[in-house]
């Protein structure tokens, strides 16, 4: 695993499709992405074609909240069946996800079990959270993914 990119990201508004999930790969998180794609491109505001997968609301017993979700520049202009969060500026560790969606629980596993320790990085409290770039092609799986994980 290639050491992180460290920033400071700037704020970010989400609007997308939500769920609660035990950690770690669900068939759910599939359907969120799926209902997220009837709306993407013309979610009011939107400001590009990135999407997020954003890992929130830890309850510290096995599971969180997962949100399949576009940037906005105003929560306020979203329609109310989808879910907004706003993720303030903060550090993180940005790591480069290569392959598939096949393997990219191997990727995060592979973060918090070699990538923050040899990188010295102790997670901060907020959410984690998938870019998916404007290339990312869906249907076969394949683009440029990077994984955003809050750092101390």
């Amino acid at each position: 695993m290639r050491p992180p990119t460290i920033e400071h990201s700037p704020a970010l508004i989400l609007a997308g499709r939500n769920g609660n999930f035990a950690i770690g790969p669900s068939d759910g998180i599939k359907d969120l992405w799926e209902k997220l794609m009837e709306d993407f491109g013309r979610i009011a505001g939107q400001v590009d074609l990135k999407a997020y997968g954003v890992c929130h609301n830890f309850d510290g017993a096995g599971r969180m909240d997962y949100m399949a979700a576009a940037a906005v520049d105003n929560a306020g202009d979203v329609p109310g069946y989808l879910h907004t969060l706003i993720i303030p500026k903060r550090k993180v560790a940005i790591f480069a996800h290569s392959g598939g969606l096949e393997t990219l629980s191997n990727t995060w596993s592979k973060i918090f079990s070699d990538g923050l320790p040899q990188a010295n990085l102790k997670v901060a409290p907020g959410p984690q959270f998938e870019v998916y770039s404007e290339d990312f092609d869906a249907d076969v799986g394949l683009g440029t993914v990077t994984i955003h994980i809050p750092v101390l």
